[in-house]
């Protein structure tokens, strides 16, 4: 939107633009050992071996590389979780020289969202955007990306969880949100309908903007899923739809009448949903909650969730 003045620092934006570098493990092998010879890594990573391949060629049990017999250094990546066992073809059996490599999933944030200040802003009006999400479970987040124009496009980063911008003209901007964490894996994506009141215009008690007319879009927040069971807490009364979709399909949905406080909506499963979702089956899905309140403001919130059909 042309009406959008980033006020971030563009030098800091600059140098967050290039993306992180996946971390890499070092394993020696000498004397008849590795070391270390146990060790864990985050998918996205690597594994660099150094040591003389001809006096001990390393050799992968399970096949997934092909024995390395020449140089004195070489590394592995793996993009798969998993245990990766390996060996010297030459003393395995005599000097017990074996190794372990154990590659976990990169886990992201539980939870993320952010909140914005001031909450009622007009045209003209600096605005900011600050993460209030979970840390990230296995690693550290290095980087925040905002979609800060409402175009579906991540055009600002920050090295911190905060970003400012001011919009020039009253309108409804839905902004987005998400982190990104040291192995340069992106979270679920955080999203808010913002409403922006004419210049000089003011919040009244009831929360609207000037003119009596309320602008402020609905919240949801303490989102949870359990089965087909969801849960959160709505910050005014509002309609609420939610749908799940997975491999392309929508495989459940729900509606309820948002009173303010703790909400509840019982999924139903779709014909899909029936056959992508056999009883006790996880599906990895897209959770899709939208909230519409009578002055007709809305707010969309999106996540990955992992669902169990009971």
């Amino acid at each position: 939107m042309r009406e959008v003045r980033s006020l971030i620092v563009l030098c800091a934006v600059l140098v967050l633009a290039a993306p992180a570098r996946a971390a890499d493990k070092p394993i020696a092998f000498a004397n008849y050992s590795y070391t270390p010879s146990d060790t864990t890594i985050r998918t996205g990573d690597t594994a660099t071996f150094s040591g003389s391949f001809p006096d001990h060629p390393l050799v992968w049990d399970g096949g997934g590389f092909a024995t390395t017999n020449a140089g004195t250094s070489k590394t592995f990546s793996f993009t798969q979780p998993g245990t990766y066992a390996y060996h010297c073809q030459l003393h395995a059996q005599s000097q017990n020289m074996v190794g372990v490599l154990r590659v976990v999933a990169d886990q992201h944030p539980a939870r993320v969202s952010f909140s914005v200040a001031p909450a009622q802003p007009s045209a003209g009006q600096p605005v900011t955007f600050t993460y209030t999400g979970d840390p990230d479970p296995d690693g550290t987040l290095v980087r925040w990306e905002w979609d800060l124009d409402g175009d579906g496009t991540f055009e600002t980063a920050t090295p911190a969880g905060a970003a400012t911008t001011t919009y020039a003209r009253p309108a409804t901007v839905t902004v987005q949100m998400r982190a990104v964490d040291d192995s340069n894996e992106a979270s679920a994506v955080a999203a808010q309908a913002v409403t922006i009141a004419p210049a000089g215009g003011s919040a009244g008690a009831g929360g609207g903007a000037s003119g009596g007319r309320d602008t402020t879009a609905p919240r949801a927040t303490l989102v949870k899923l359990r089965g087909l069971r969801l849960t959160f807490r709505a910050s005014e009364r509002a309609s609420a739809t939610a749908t799940l979709r997975a491999r392309g399909k929508t495989v459940a949905r729900g509606s309820a009448k948002a009173k303010s406080g703790t909400i509840s909506i019982r999924l139903r499963l779709t014909k899909a949903g029936r056959s992508l979702l056999p009883h006790g089956r996880r599906v990895r899905a897209k959770l899709t909650l939208t909230l519409r309140d009578a002055g007709g403001n809305r707010a969309t919130i999106t996540r990955q969730v992992r669902v169990r059909r009971p």
